[in-house]
């Protein structure tokens, strides 16, 4: 009898102890799974500095490690085809892009691929509506960058800027098909002006089609969100300080936006200690002195029309600049060094700036404590 209960006990602990061991063993399996190859699905980041635009583009996506890898891939193949495009100092090789355009289309005819076709009738577009924007002061600008990047940096010749400023405006561009030539020999295409906000959008797209719906791509100033928080928390990005120390004033929101600064700290030279950025006013020829930065915020699927409206409205005076965005549904944010005469009252004073907020913005725009 007792050697009866002594075989059920056994019989019961080793029972209990295989049970135990197919759990841990159950549990091991599930750990590999999640975390095999790195796919635990966690916040990754990553700053690619070899996509072109002169400029780093960070992505920031909560995935695993192979979705990022795929991920990564799509921004830095979509930045570097669309340089390629939109380059208008270099020749890439099998690319009929912008610098294609300025050396040949005024002789023949070029053909040129759809994406750099859509961008162009786009930028005609938008000349057409928007007064200081202009796609064809590549000669005018073309000085500047000369001046610009020069070993001593200097100030073009007045005569040279007014010569150049001669051969602009849409009439010298003719698209048939897929087809560009020009009207006048002289005529020089920049799209430095739109050409990092469309193609933030586009790989923004892109991402969505792979399954993308959190994160956010940073182009240099071009921020496009790409979906509401994983953790449910508002997004927080400050509009950087024109002195580059921090941040002055921060966005507050929970849903995808896209938000585009055009600022004169971003590329700029100094010649008997006044400033010169690389934004020029197609009107003068010359870098306005009034404006540090304009941000403009809009729906995530607009990145494309706020790169376009930040150089717009930078290149206005302050109060002619917000009665234009007011006028055409624009929401932004304005900087200029505190004091400057502009007008209109400031929303936020710190102790080097002002700052304007547009009415669509006054509850998601909020003081910066580095401000």
């Amino acid at each position: 009898m007792s050697n009866t209960k002594h075989k059920t006990k056994t019989g019961m602990k080793w029972w209990l102890l295989l049970s135990a061991a197919f759990l841990v063993l159950i549990a091991a399996v599930v750990f590999f799974v999640q975390n095999r190859g790195g796919s635990a699905v966690q916040e990754r980041q990553v700053t690619l500095t070899d996509v072109g635009f002169d400029t780093p583009v960070t992505l920031q996506a909560t995935c695993s490690e192979e979705d990022f890898d795929k991920y990564t891939k799509i921004v830095s193949d979509t930045f570097l085809q669309y340089d390629a495009y939109f380059d208008q100092y270099s020749q890439h090789e099998g690319v009929n892009g912008v610098y294609t355009l300025n050396q040949q289309a005024a002789k023949n005819p070029v053909k040129v691929d759809d994406a750099l076709l859509q961008l162009l009738e786009d930028s005609m577009d938008y000349m057409e509506k928007n007064p200081k924007f202009d796609i064809t002061e590549g000669k005018v600008l073309s000085l500047w960058h000369d001046a610009r990047e020069a070993e001593t940096p200097y100030v073009p010749d007045d005569k040279d800027i007014q010569a150049a400023k001669v051969h602009t405006g849409l009439e010298g561009i003719e698209i048939s098909g897929n087809e560009v030539s020009f009207k006048d020999d002289t005529v020089q295409l920049d799209l430095g002006a739109i050409a990092k906000g469309f193609t933030a959008g586009v790989a923004a797209e892109k991402l969505h089609e792979e399954g993308l719906d959190n994160g956010y791509i940073n182009a240099g100033g071009n921020v496009v969100l790409l979906g509401e928080k994983p953790d449910g928390k508002d997004w927080v990005i400050g509009i950087q300080s024109p002195d580059e120390s921090g941040s002055v004033v921060q966005l507050v929101t929970k849903d995808p936006v896209t938000m585009v600064t055009s600022g004169d700290y971003q590329r700029y030279f100094e010649v008997d200690g006044k400033r010169y950025s690389h934004i020029v006013d197609p009107d003068t020829g010359y870098p306005v002195t009034w404006m540090r930065s304009v941000t403009v915020i809009g729906p995530a699927d607009q990145s494309e029309a706020a790169d376009a409206n930040s150089t717009t409205l930078f290149l206005m005076p302050v109060k002619e600049s917000m009665e234009y965005a007011e006028k055409n549904g624009i929401e932004a944010v304005w900087i200029t060094d505190k004091g400057e005469d502009t007008g209109v009252k400031p929303t936020y004073t710190t102790s080097l700036y002002d700052v304007y907020v547009s009415d669509g913005l006054q509850d998601v725009i909020r003081l910066s404590s580095q401000g």
